[in-house]
């Protein structure tokens, strides 16, 4: 049963996998969606969203979503002879686009007569071009070079997903422009995209569909903000794996956070045809910087920062939009589809799980074939959250070592029980028992 154990945990995180953070995926949908918008062009050779941007590919992108396309090229037909970098003669494709920048103070050189065009363009450089497209500036005290990763972070334009700071691509290009396209700038619009469509940068046609998903993305995203103090949230995972080996899985979790102290309490069933099930409960405790735990029969402590309890403990996130395909309203809230990058953003989370569980033999090759989330809302914020996964794969008999295609079929629904002050967290009297665990 001990390595059924390490096989079917691994299975749980099927489901749980869509709240946790991954590497980033391949944003073609994105892509798609400037190009419509005649925001990005890509290259020659197609999207080649898997290499790093140069400095003169960022600067085009700039200039485009600051709607001033054809403003660039009328001042350029005027000023060419003006043109103050001398290393961008095989770039004559960017030379209006940096001309027009340089002229408004907006991109420099790395010197007074050159540009390096072919450089790379880092996040930091990109993220500040990307505020500066939303109006915000460093003359104005907005913010600086230093700090634009956390000044666009709390701005919503840049998040774990659609942004790497240690190997930025053209894959981050597209997903944190779009991105940015869905945020509001400091002239007070909804979002960039409707002040694109305003100045006439974006046709309305073009950029119908995608305002109406950012309206939409805005009102669940405000919806999934956590409560300011005190929530009361249960979870109930269901699992069941078909096919020449079967298994059904079910994990009921329930946590109450207020005033930073947390309780919670969590059981785990396995049912496997043929073997004895395993059954698991554990509590937890978060109080005065420790966590403690009653597992087995075993109470233990370790010191804890609540803040990293709360990334797998707390009310769920909103999902990052460039991993969502479509968002409908209805009555009682929104319907989420993700796009093919969310697939493949939650099927690598899942991958990295298994291998955290040493369960890479047993489990292999999953593939989610569906994934959609239904989300209910009561008086502006979330109320439940239901998440369903699909996935074909192979599991592994530890056993017998024979192996067998299966398909995954998980759901987990989430409640949020009470908020604030209803909330009530109750501490047991005898923590002082518990002893450090090893």
């Amino acid at each position: 049963m001990k390595k059924w154990k390490q096989v079917l945990f691994a299975g749980v995180a099927v489901c749980t996998a869509i709240s946790i953070s991954a590497s980033a995926s391949n944003f073609d949908s994105a892509a798609d969606s400037l190009k419509a918008m005649g925001l990005f062009a890509g290259t020659s050779i197609g999207y080649e969203l898997d290499r790093t941007p140069t400095r003169a590919e960022a600067a085009v992108m700039l200039v485009r979503l600051l709607g001033k396309t054809a403003e660039a090229q009328e001042l350029w037909a005027l000023e060419q002879d003006a043109f103050a970098f001398h290393d961008m003669d095989a770039f004559d494709w960017a030379q209006p686009y940096v001309h027009w920048l340089a002229r408004q103070g907006l991109a420099a050189g790395t010197s007074p007569n050159h540009f390096s065009p072919s450089a790379p363009c880092t996040a930091q450089m990109y993220t500040a071009f990307l505020m500066r497209a939303l109006g915000y500036s460093e003359s104005s005290g907005d913010f600086s070079f230093d700090n634009v990763l956390s000044f666009a972070r709390s701005h919503g334009v840049i998040n774990d997903v659609n942004c790497s700071t240690t190997a930025f691509l053209r894959d981050h290009i597209v997903a944190t422009s779009y991105t940015a396209l869905a945020a509001a700038p400091k002239s007070g619009e909804p979002d960039l995209l409707t002040k694109l469509v305003g100045s006439g940068a974006v046709s309305a046609s073009a950029a119908s569909m995608e305002q109406q998903k950012f309206s939409a993305y805005r009102g669940y995203a405000q919806a999934m903000l956590p409560t300011a103090d005190g929530i009361a949230l249960e979870h109930v995972t269901s699992l069941s794996a078909n096919g020449g080996l079967s298994l059904d899985i079910a994990a009921v979790s329930s946590t109450r956070l207020r005033n930073r102290q947390l309780s919670s309490q969590n059981s785990l069933t396995i049912t496997v045809p043929g073997k004895d099930p395993f059954v698991r409960e554990r509590t937890g405790y978060y109080s005065s910087g420790r966590w403690y735990t009653r597992e087995n029969g075993i109470n233990t402590w370790r010191r804890a920062a609540l803040e990293d309890l709360l990334q797998e403990l707390a009310q769920p996130k909103a999902v990052p939009l460039v991993l969502i395909d479509e968002i409908r309203t209805n009555s009682s809230g929104y319907l989420l589809a993700y796009s093919t990058a969310g697939k493949a953003y939650y099927q690598n989370t899942l991958r990295q799980l298994t291998q955290a569980f040493q369960s890479t033999a047993a489990l292999n090759n999953l593939t989610i074939q569906e994934l959609s989330a239904e989300i209910r809302i009561k008086d502006g914020m979330l109320s439940s959250l239901s998440t369903g996964v699909i996935a074909n794969g192979s599991l592994t008999d530890p056993d017998t070592e024979t192996s067998t295609e299966v398909t995954i079929r998980a759901q987990q629904n989430s409640r949020i029980s009470a908020i604030g002050s209803q909330v009530q967290v109750d501490i047991p009297s005898d923590l002082s028992t518990y002893t450090p665990a090893l």
